[in-house]
């Protein structure tokens, strides 16, 4: 049966759409799970009753008993839209005790351990506390003694471990997502009416510093850690901003006007003038804060906005994670910067583009989630170990193999083995020719005997030796250099 109206014929077509999306979503999650055993070290998943808004890890880790398993915690935001009580949940997470950094402290003679535990056990919620409204980000202190929330009404609230009672932060009039600890004492939020306020955890009536120099939406705030007196913002208002605390003035000390909303900005651990920001463009962008007329590089593989960037750990400070609305964790390493690379923005006829479609410095794709991903975490102190929270309601912690990109050895070893082979092929020539342009043995000294002529020929043959010794103790040195070369 067919019908006229035209609304019901568009809603119909949504309908079929959606259904569409959905079994391509369905077939790739189906796909990606069938590699999980290629890319994983570990993973587990948690689901929980409703989406899950942020993540965050505990600091410290303990050893069980049999030093089989170690045990890390990690805080958790949901979001019931007002259909039942939110909490911060504390989640503990049993894993392989050889992914800690001191596993050789503890382990039992030389044999690896033994894990006899089910993978459905391995995530579970050992504390509950309740939250006033959606749990929008969850900050856990460095020291992990507290966590920082902010919810839907613009509220900070700030939870000791071991007590119950929390304390509120009053200034923001609406939701805020930004929450940055600067210290022990300090912390930075930044929320949808546009303002960004500095904290003493000591005072809650209101901020200590407040900023008012962006007139949208904040989006993401990022502490600079290297420079201690640096942060940065991004907003609606299509800025980014760096402001210094020191200064008496609001005025930011750095501002670039954008093409796009930048959804997130991110400084480097270490490096005081280095930071990133991405956002609707899907793209994520690597600043200079020397010179900021453009980015250092821009980063492709985003299939939707980006809304999320974290820097690899103490282990990994070239490593650089972004997440969006694509369902995807992308990784980048920035050792791979040098690398010829065309962006896609190129003409589509053009043969650099053909040559190099996809971006050098992307090294891993997590693709374990079937709705947007909406936080990740990084251990603060056990490497490469991850989580991510989403719409799906999932929680997964895993570890990818350590096997990010060709490494600089593996790039080594297949230069090393191509020029073998070359020199090889080189050399059976060179025993051809030279077999072609040998005397034969009777024109060779005929008038002496065996012997002489014996003796003529094995000086020969290790003569040949050593020339092709000495051929090959050159060949060695140009790759040697060539190897050493670094890449333009």
């Amino acid at each position: 049966m067919t019908t006229s109206d035209p609304i019901t014929a568009a809603e119909q077509a949504i309908v079929a759409e959606h259904q569409i999306h959905e079994k391509i979503v369905n077939e790739e999650f189906k796909i990606w799970k069938k590699t999980v055993p290629l890319l994983y070290d570990t993973i587990h998943t948690l689901a929980l009753q409703y989406p899950l808004l942020a993540v965050d890890f505990f600091p410290a880790y303990s050893v069980s008993d049999d030093k089989n398993h170690i045990a890390v915690s990690l805080a958790v935001g949901t979001n019931s839209s007002g259909n039942d009580q939110d909490y911060i949940h504390v989640v503990e997470a049993s894993l392989p005790s050889t992914l800690a950094p001191n596993f050789a402290d503890f382990a039992v003679g030389e044999s690896l351990p033994i894990l006899t535990s089910a993978s459905g056990n391995a995530l579970k919620i050992t504390l509950l506390w309740k939250h006033p409204g959606e749990g929008n980000t969850v900050r856990v202190l460095p020291d992990g003694t507290k966590v920082a929330s902010f919810d839907n009404k613009g509220t900070i609230h700030v939870y000791t471990i071991g007590q119950d009672a929390y304390q509120s932060f009053l200034y923001h009039t609406f939701e805020g997502y930004c929450l940055e600890w600067v210290s022990d004492l300090l912390f930075l939020s930044g929320a949808n009416d546009s303002k960004i306020g500095l904290w003493d955890i000591a005072s809650r009536s209101s901020p200590t510093k407040k900023f008012n120099t962006h007139t949208a939406v904040i989006n993401s705030l990022s502490y600079n850690k290297a420079s201690k007196v640096l942060f940065g913002s991004v907003a609606d208002d299509f800025s980014t901003q760096i402001h210094d605390l020191r200064a008496p003035e609001q005025s930011p000390a750095i501002k670039i006007t954008e093409k796009f909303v930048q959804n997130v900005i991110l400084f480097h651990p270490s490096i005081v003038s280095l930071f990133a920001t991405a956002g609707k463009d899907n793209v994520v962008s690597l600043y200079d804060a020397r010179n900021i007329k453009e980015p250092l590089r821009k980063f492709y593989g985003h299939n939707g906005s980006v809304v999320g960037l974290r820097w690899g750990g103490v282990s990994e400070p070239s490593l650089l994670y972004s997440w969006g609305l694509d369902k995807c964790v992308l990784t980048y390493d920035l050792k791979y910067l040098s690398e010829e690379f065309t962006p896609p923005t190129a003409d589509v006829g053009d043969s650099k583009r053909l040559k190099q479609s996809a971006d050098p410095c992307l090294q891993f794709v997590h693709g374990g989630h079937i709705r947007r991903i909406n936080d990740l975490a990084l251990h603060p102190t056990i490497p490469n170990l991850f989580a991510s929270v989403g719409d799906d309601c999932l929680l997964e912690v895993y570890k990818p193999k350590i096997v990010l990109g060709h490494s600089e050895d593996a790039e080594d070893s297949d230069a090393k083995e191509e020029s073998e082979k070359e020199k090889t092929e080189m050399e059976e020539e060179d025993d051809n020719d030279e077999q072609a342009e040998k005397p034969d043995a009777n024109d060779m000294d005929v008038d002496q005997d065996n012997d002489e002529d014996t003796v003529r020929e094995e000086d020969d043959e290790n003569n040949y030796d050593i020339g092709k010794k000495a051929v090959k103790e050159e060949g060695d040195v140009a790759d040697q250099d060539e190897e050493e070369t670094p890449a333009e």
